[in-house]
């Protein structure tokens, strides 16, 4: 199972809207209309709430936003999707953990060997093996904002939940860092370049056809919320719903 980096889009209209984000009163002002989703606020409430005394500065840096991440309106000011999507973006890289965590004992054994499976946090990826065969579950990114709150003993099956949403959503179609349309094919040849995983034979793969966006998984991931096989795993005293999947997902 592998969630790759999406390399950054060369489109001129992404270009221009990053450059609109540099500068920390811009963001400042996302972070303030996020903070007050149930109301727009006027001009000096938002000023004030930002900490900005200059208001001809303000009103250049507010200007800049208005339209693709800030709604103007005769009520006042509120934040748009996209500056929702820039804001969650700060929230989910901004929690930081300090060291490493790991390796951590996974209950679940290995779905090749049934040997004893760790998982290791490290430099924003999750990386799941196998202590016996040396083979990989799973090697994905995932913002460290998704463990706040946990203990370390939580994170393998923190992780497995945030990863298994990642396919979720790929599997109904959608890209997980554009939200552009995501097609889903079998390859018998995969280019993954960690040949050393669990999936030797066949793999799922979910590209983005707009940006470079690229997910692989074992075949048996594609099918996990097919109701067959859900019933089927329910019949047999096993819900799917509940987390210690890695095995499961990897069962072809």
């Amino acid at each position: 199972m592998r969630a790759r980096d999406a390399s950054p889009s060369t489109d001129s209209g992404a270009e221009n809207a990053f450059s609109l984000l540099a500068d920390e009163t811009r963001l400042a002002i996302l972070r303030v209309l996020a903070d007050s989703p149930d109301e727009p606020l006027t001009f000096s409430q938002l000023r004030e709430r930002v900490g900005v005394t200059d208001s001809g500065r303000f009103n250049y840096h507010l200007g800049k936003l208005t339209g693709l991440f800030v709604k103007k309106s005769d009520a006042g000011y509120e934040i748009r999707l996209a500056g929702w999507t820039v804001v969650g973006a700060i929230l989910a890289g901004s929690y930081t953990r300090g060291d490493d965590v790991g390796p951590l004992p996974v209950e679940t054994p290995c779905p090749t060997c049934d040997g004893q499976v760790e998982a290791t946090y490290a430099d924003e990826r999750m990386h799941v093996r196998c202590t016996d065969c040396d083979k990989t579950i799973t090697d994905a990114g995932i913002p460290p904002g998704v463990f706040e709150g946990y203990d370390d003993a939580d994170i393998p099956e923190v992780a497995e939940q945030y990863v298994l949403s990642l396919f979720a959503q790929a599997r109904n179609g959608f890209c997980v860092t554009c939200q552009g349309r995501m097609k889903p094919h079998l390859s018998t040849e995969s280019d993954d370049p960690h040949p050393e995983t669990v999936c030797e034979d066949a793999m799922a793969v979910y590209k983005c056809t707009r940006c470079r966006e690229e997910l692989n998984s074992g075949v048996g991931l594609a099918y996990l919320d097919h109701p067959a096989v859900v019933s089927f795993y329910y019949d047999h005293g096993v819900d799917l719903s509940q987390p210690n999947l890695w095995g499961t997902a990897w069962r072809d």
